[in-house]
């Protein structure tokens, strides 16, 4: 094997980094969850885990990335899962929901140490080999996708082995953890042989492919499209488990079965948008992801069987993965704003995330888990609506 083609599995290889550090983080994300509502914690507290990990993710992810650079971004990469390791520990021993808001607001501000710092190490090591732009963002959306969905399976049944389950569940995330922290130093030597300038393009546009250049630029179309998605996605996660358990009966098991069930759709969706060309600029493929997350919503807030919930979050799978793709896409696509853009998709990710735990939490606490679901539903329909008069009216028709 040549060096040439050594250096394009090493390239490939670095998204299990991603992939690893999700799979960390929504593992404390769902323990720490399960735990509040073991607790007696209303909707509106369990959720809280949700709103405090989005608010330090968002304002560490604004200093991070002014911070970072292709030589700090391993370093700080590292020292990320190092903290995860440590945090893994440490909530073993923290007492009460009081611990678990403290554990929860470090492990978000952890994380958000190594995001932004990998986006820069990606770009840094990967000249692109002549990949379409929709390439690097389908197996980007995959990746940490996959690794969102392994969190709450492994954490679910790990929970269910005893009443010391969760801590199997926090070492669990502490082996992911220092797991990544090997592969980056393994790998930081790439930045080196690779070098790229930050700046530069992840892509080159590929033998009679899209110039995207020439396209409109949707970027804030995106925010808002997949801003209302993040929004519902975050009711989900942080409002459901509450409802799972108190009003459904089900099990840890059975709760993190669904949310693997809804992240792995999500990570396929991404996997299969990689031959995407186009679809991202019309209205009728943007109508029916819409109308895909609707109906997967409407299943979650009236679902009583394991059938009618798996077919909720696998539709809403679909949909998340779709809008998830639409959202990094139109960042990158842009050929001079790329690091603006996705600066942005950050916040609009962290915005998102801490609007759905309060709005969702607020809502069920005093209506139930079905009114603030039907909120989502009739909210996603009319930023669809809008989503796909503003295509009608760019139209990306002179495609081919």
């Amino acid at each position: 094997m040549t060096q040439k083609d050594t250096s394009k599995h090493l390239r490939i290889l670095i998204y299990c980094f991603p992939a690893l550090i999700d799979m960390v983080a929504a593992q404390f994300l769902f323990i720490n969850t399960m735990r509040l509502v073991k607790m007696g914690a209303s909707a509106s507290a369990s959720g809280s885990v949700t709103t405090i990990w989005s608010i330090t993710y968002l304002v560490t992810c604004l200093v991070t990335g002014r911070l970072v650079t292709p030589r700090n971004a391993a370093a700080l990469m590292l020292a990320s899962c190092l903290s995860l390791a440590a945090l893994a520990g440490l909530g073993t021993i923290l007492p009460g929901a009081t611990g678990i808001y403290i554990l929860t607001a470090l492990a978000g501000g952890a994380v958000a140490l190594f995001f932004p710092p990998f986006q820069t190490f990606m770009k840094a090591v990967d000249k692109g080999g002549g990949k379409s732009l929709s390439y690097s963002t389908g197996l980007y959306t995959f990746a940490w996708s996959a690794g969102y969905a392994a969190g709450p399976f492994i954490s679910g049944f790990l929970m269910e082995t005893g009443a010391q389950g969760w801590k199997l569940a926090y070492a669990c995330g502490a082996a992911g953890a220092l797991i990544t922290a090997v592969g980056i130093h393994h790998l930081k030597h790439l930045v080196h042989l690779e070098a790229a300038p930050v700046s530069a393009p992840v892509t080159r546009l590929p033998p009679r492919g899209v110039d995207y250049a020439r396209c409109p630029d949707l970027a804030w179309l995106a925010w808002i499209g997949a801003g209302a998605g993040i929004v519902v996605i975050s009711v989900i996660r942080a409002v459901f488990p509450a409802h799972a358990v108190n009003t459904l009966s089900l099990g840890d098991g059975r709760i993190g079965t669904l949310f693997f069930l809804l992240s792995i759709t999500q990570a396929l969706t991404g996997l299969i948008l990689c031959r995407s060309r186009v679809w991202m600029y019309r209205a009728f493929p943007v109508s029916v992801v819409g109308l895909l997350g609707v109906v997967g919503t409407l299943c979650l807030a009236f679902g009583v069987s394991s059938t009618l919930l798996r077919i909720g979050v696998i539709l809403f799978g679909v949909y998340s993965g779709s809008f998830f793709f639409y959202l990094v896409f139109h960042a990158i696509a842009h050929p001079v704003r790329t690091a603006r853009y996705v600066a942005v998709n950050e916040s609009v990710v962290g915005i998102g995330g801490i609007l759905g735990a309060l709005i969702g939490g607020g809502l069920s606490d005093r209506f139930g888990f079905a009114f603030s679901a039907c909120a989502c539903a009739i909210g996603l329909v009319v930023v669809t609506a809008f989503q796909a008069g503003i295509h009608r009216w760019k139209s990306a028709d002179n495609l081919a």
